[in-house]
């Protein structure tokens, strides 16, 4: 694998001390391309390798089947998640350096205090990137997090508690990788300006422009949500997905507002399929679903907070980024 580092003899052993003969490979979708690549890494006649065509979406979207020992690769567990005992995570490093992009950042953004936090594939690169920072006499912070957080800077897609453990001691953050969904996250979570540190183009992107859209886009559907009489609750399935508790209280609030409100129960979330009798879904499940997919679904889909600004139990201005810290 050109891209990413894998430890192949840390995982045979793993897999030869579990018993099994059957071996479930299980990629996100962007790691397909490889997944015959793995198969034949770790190929060997004491077990069967059997690829899952089912994409993961993360550490909390796993797929165990009995008999089988279930590898995903691409995501680090969660710590307070209680896995199934035949389930390994084979965490992909990047070979990318961040060098070249952490000195244009340095030299041309002014940001004395600087907060850094990566996807998990970078994590590795974080020493790096603060030792770069700190050797053009500025301050570099990498935040713990949460118990849903196994390494220091790492952020989720449902989580980005290392960025709130900081917020307050930094006037910029940087997310180490590509893509916006996690940068916005961490922009809105914290108010801070944020950058994404792209190793691969050597570019850096301020979030800013996108995260005003998300904004505004966010804002219109909860005031289509205002309107609405019939909330439908999207309840994960997925262990590290549940909230049943939280689904419980918000169903309480629409009955309180003389509302109607239904659970629905899900272990996946086909937006295009969701053709039930309500004016909104409230998602109480992976919070990306209702940020990635909102433009799938037939009617508004809004997050929990959303749902409190709806119904005037938050104002507002206490806008917050949906996450999850822990699940039922």
């Amino acid at each position: 694998m050109a891209l990413y580092d894998i430890n192949a003899i840390e995982l045979k052993e793993k897999i030869k001390n579990s018993g099994y003969r059957k071996l479930l490979l299980q990629f996100p979708e962007g790691l397909f391309t490889h997944a015959t690549e793995i198969a034949d890494l770790l190929e060997d006649e004491a077990y069967e390798i059997f690829i899952s065509s089912t994409p993961t979406y993360g550490a909390c979207d796993i797929e165990v089947r009995p008999d089988y020992l279930t590898i995903q690769f691409g995501h680090s567990e969660i710590p307070n998640i209680n896995y199934p005992e035949n389930l390994l995570f084979a965490e992909l490093s990047s070979d990318e350096k961040f060098d070249k992009v952490t000195e244009i950042f340095a030299t041309k953004i002014e940001c004395d205090r600087v907060g850094i936090v990566a996807s998990v594939q970078h994590v590795p690169r974080i020493k790096e990137v603060v030792k770069i920072i700190e050797t053009h006499g500025k301050t570099a912070l990498v935040g713990k997090g949460d118990y849903r957080i196994k390494y220091p800077g790492q952020v989720l897609g449902c989580n980005f508690s290392t960025a709130r453990d900081i917020d307050m001691d930094v006037d910029c953050f940087v997310f180490m990788g590509t893509g916006m969904f996690h940068a916005i996250g961490v922009r809105i979570a914290t108010g801070r300006r944020t950058y994404v540190l792209d190793p691969y183009a050597n570019r850096i992107i301020d979030v800013e422009p996108e995260a005003d859209r998300f904004m505004r886009q966010r804002f219109g559907a909860i005031v289509r949500a205002e309107e609405a009489e019939r909330f439908g609750i999207i309840i994960g399935a997925k262990i590290g997905q549940r909230r049943e508790k939280l689904a419980n209280a918000l169903i309480s609030m629409i009955k309180d507002a003389g509302k109607k409100g239904y659970f629905i129960y899900s272990d996946f979330v086909n937006p295009e399929n969701f053709y039930f009798d309500v004016d909104v879904f409230v998602n109480t499940s992976c919070p990306r679903i209702t940020y990635d997919d909102y433009l799938r679904f037939p009617k508004p889909v809004i997050s929990p907070v959303e749902l409190q600004i709806a119904l005037k139990y938050r104002i507002w201005e206490n806008f917050k980024f949906d996450e999850i810290v822990e699940v039922d």
